[in-house]
């Protein structure tokens, strides 16, 4: 497995990133905020909970698909993936969990079959039942194809009907952009920990493959505590000249991981619907926009279930000011601005409030995010970006 970058790739990360620190250094006067979320129409904008990395019945989980998209309905989820682990899949009879419309169809196609990684069990076996078709647009949800691929490092494919993952992420990544996808790193601690991959070797591939839209900083209730920071550190190293967005995933294998993270996806005139011929689109194309531009934050609630007690009504950006705004804000106890300190290397608070300026920004700053805390939950916002203007 390549994980580590070769010399004359590590030579042009870090020759992109001398110069980009270079350029990042100027006086703040010559830099102006930029904000994803500052074409947005907020008075029409609706806030919708979404999950793209849950397991669905195909290996060791508590649930059969038509269970699980049963469960996030319950729970006011309006936009789900099925994304069954690939090494689960078997390639010969199916791609990915989807349509939802021909759930029965794809049972019946691998009831009988051998799953080598659940000790030779049939899917039949593994099942809690025949699998039920599902509906989305009578459900009111946007449905959305896609798998958790072993790149080697976990991704979660979107929008695309790959089932294996190549030899190494470059491959892999490949894959997903001749396909049409997208894709973010799951549970990036998992391989810090485990390879000592480094921020650069993330920053590498974003640099290689547009296809990157971000990574998780929250999995299940908190599997990896060093995510946000970890992902501050890469998001300061791209800067604002490769914005990368930032994500929550229940990685739902059994009841006690369902609900614990809710990417809110920002959209106007939402409709149900999915990507398949069969099925309207509906919101779906809207959907795969959101989360290329990050058209989206993080509910991250204090307790496993709770629902948004607050939403991010407007967010107001000048050259020189962020503002922003929230409903119920008897809710919010607390607004704080986090950046990446670089030279203490790790994430710091330099502002409290619904309003920074440009005044409250380090000069060694290249973004910064909001976390919006209140008793029942924080939403974290995507990075406000600072870009030179000469």
């Amino acid at each position: 497995m390549e994980h580590f970058l070769s010399r004359e790739k590590a030579l042009v990360t870090l020759t992109f990133i001398a110069v980009i620190a270079i350029s990042g250094c100027g006086n703040n006067q010559d830099r102006v905020f930029w904000s994803p979320y500052q074409d947005l129409n907020w008075t029409d904008i609706g806030h919708y909970d979404s999950e793209f990395h849950t397991h669905p019945g195909l290996g060791d989980e508590q649930y059969d698909p038509h269970q699980t998209i049963d469960r996030y309905h319950e729970e006011g989820y309006k936009i789900l993936t099925l994304a069954a682990h690939d090494y689960d899949i078997p390639d010969d009879h199916m791609n990915s969990i989807y349509p939802w419309i021909r759930l029965s169809e794809i049972y019946d196609n691998i009831k009988n079959v051998r799953n080598p990684t659940e000790g030779n069990k049939t899917y039949g076996e593994i099942a809690n039942e025949p699998f039920q078709d599902r509906d989305p647009v009578e459900l009111g949800m946007v449905s959305v194809e896609g798998n958790e691929v072993s790149g080697p490092h976990h991704m979660v494919s979107l929008f695309n009907s790959l089932t294996d993952g190549a030899a190494t992420e470059a491959a892999t990544l490949k894959l997903i952009e001749d396909l049409g996808g997208i894709v973010y790193f799951a549970h990036p601690g998992r391989y810090v920990d485990r390879w000592g991959l480094t921020a650069h070797w993330y920053v590498d591939l974003y640099l290689r493959f547009d296809v990157l839209i971000g990574q998780a900083i929250y999995n299940r209730e908190d599997s990896h505590p060093g995510d946000r920071a970890f992902f501050d550190k890469v998001a300061h190293i791209l800067g604002p000249d490769r914005p990368i967005w930032l994500y929550g995933e229940d990685d739902m294998h059994r009841e006690e991981t369902l609900g614990w993270n809710r990417d809110v996806i920002l959209l106007e005139n939402f409709r149900p619907g999915s990507m398949h011929p069969d099925i309207p689109d509906g919101s779906a194309p809207d959907v795969l926009t959101a989360l290329k531009n990050g058209y989206s934050y993080l509910w991250k609630p204090s307790r496993q279930y709770n629902k948004r007690a607050f939403n991010i009504v407007d967010v107001i950006v000048s050259d020189s000011e962020v503002e922003i705004k929230t409903d119920n804000e008897n809710q919010v106890d607390e607004v704080r601005w986090q950046t990446h300190n670089p030279d203490l290397d790790l994430t710091e608070t330099i502002h409290f409030g619904y309003k920074i300026s440009r005044a409250n920004i380090p000069e060694y700053s290249r973004f910064v995010r909001a976390e919006i805390q209140g008793p029942e939950g924080t939403i974290f916002t995507q990075p406000f970006y600072l870009k030179a203007t000469k």
